[in-house]
């Protein structure tokens, strides 16, 4: 017999994260780029790559910035940090 704690079982019952891009822009972007179809799945796990692939991109532009002593992440440090 397996017992849970409360949290483990409010965890294993937890709906998944919402993401914040979504599954739609993905296809959108897969099929503008040859895609003929994408699976339920797929969309997923591109979402998931999306959003950390964004937020490394943030990080890195949030250290141009930094850099250049300001605040606000302007175009040039995306330009920068891909090149």
């Amino acid at each position: 017999m397996v017992i849970f704690t409360m949290a483990e079982a409010k965890k294993a019952t937890a709906k998944p994260k919402k993401s914040i891009i979504s599954k739609s822009a993905i296809v959108k972007i897969a099929k503008k780029n040859g895609a003929e179809r994408i699976g339920k799945d797929a969309a997923i796990k591109l979402v998931e790559q999306a959003e950390k692939f964004v937020a490394d991109l943030t990080k890195k532009a949030i250290a141009a910035a930094s850099h250049a002593n300001r605040k606000s992440i302007r175009g040039e440090d995306i330009d920068f940090i891909t090149q």
